[in-house]
């Protein structure tokens, strides 16, 4: 019985020990930034990068996907992300990728 309580014990403290990511902004899959275009609706935008994490009230029109990552093998944080520039139609007329390289 000793044993059991240790061992429940030992795995309770153990799992406070495990590093856990905590992720910022959006998480975008950099496959599907490449099927946006030029064009699109921004119901079409959304629906594959999910809501914007920024959306200026100055500037409704222009839309931020963000996204904070950290790379696993050297630890550095950088950001990437997706700034959509739309027309009075809500269709996109620029796309800037940034930070995918």
């Amino acid at each position: 019985m000793k044993l059991l309580f240790a061992l429940v014990c030992l795995a309770i403290l153990n799992t406070g020990c495990l590093k856990h990511e905590i992720h910022q902004g959006n998480v975008i899959d950099p496959d599907s930034i490449w099927i946006i275009q030029e064009g699109d609706t921004r119901f079409a935008i959304e629906s594959e990068l999910g809501v914007p994490a920024i959306v200026d009230p100055a500037h409704p029109e222009r839309a931020l996907f963000i996204e904070d990552v950290r790379d696993e093998k050297t630890d550095e944080k950088y950001t990437r992300g997706v700034e959509v520039t739309y027309d009075k139609a809500w269709r996109a007329t620029s796309i800037r990728r940034f930070g995918f390289e």
